[in-house]
C-alpha cells in the first residue's frame, strides 16, 4: 500500500502563491537596485534605457503594494502576529517614498534598497509563522 502525501488545502496553496509572488517582487526590486549601478557603469547606453526610468520605478511599486498587501492580509488572518506586515508597510513605505521627486539619485536608491530589505525581511517572517502553524 502507497501512502501519498496530504495535498494542503486550497486556501494554503493560493496562499503560497501569493506570498511567492510578493517575495518575488520584492527580490526583483532588490536585485534592480543593487544591480543597476554595475549595469550603468559597465554599460553607458543603458543609462536612458527603461530599467533606469521613472516609469520602472513606477511600474515596480504597483505591483509590490498590492502584492505585498495581500500576502500580509492572508498572513495574519492566518497566524494573527503584526509583525510580519509592520516590517513589510514599512518598507512599502520606504519604497513609495523612494518615488518622491525630493529625493537624490543616491538617497533614493538607498531607501528603496532598505525598504526592499525591510519588505522581504517581513515575507519571510510571514511566510515561516504560516508554515509554523500548517507544520
Amino acid at each position: 500500500m502507497c501512502a501519498l502525501p496530504a495535498r494542503p488545502p486550497r486556501r494554503q496553496t493560493t496562499t503560497d502563491f501569493v506570498e511567492g509572488t510578493a517575495v518575488s517582487a520584492s527580490l526583483l526590486c532588490l536585485a534592480h537596485c543593487l544591480a543597476l549601478p554595475l549595469l550603468l557603469l559597465a554599460l553607458p547606453t543603458l543609462a536612458d534605457a527603461f530599467v533606469a526610468s521613472e516609469a520602472f520605478h513606477i511600474a515596480a511599486a504597483a505591483l509590490v503594494v498590492p502584492a505585498a498587501a495581500l500576502a500580509f492580509f492572508l498572513g495574519y488572518r492566518r497566524h494573527r502576529a503584526p509583525t510580519p506586515a509592520l516590517l513589510g508597510s514599512t518598507g512599502v513605505v520606504c519604497i513609495v517614498a523612494a518615488l518622491l521627486p525630493q529625493w537624490s539619485e543616491s538617497a533614493a536608491t538607498i531607501t528603496t534598497t532598505a525598504g526592499s530589505a525591510l519588505l522581504i525581511g517581513g515575507h519571510v517572517v510571514n511566510w515561516r509563522m504560516r508554515q509554523a502553524i500548517v507544520g
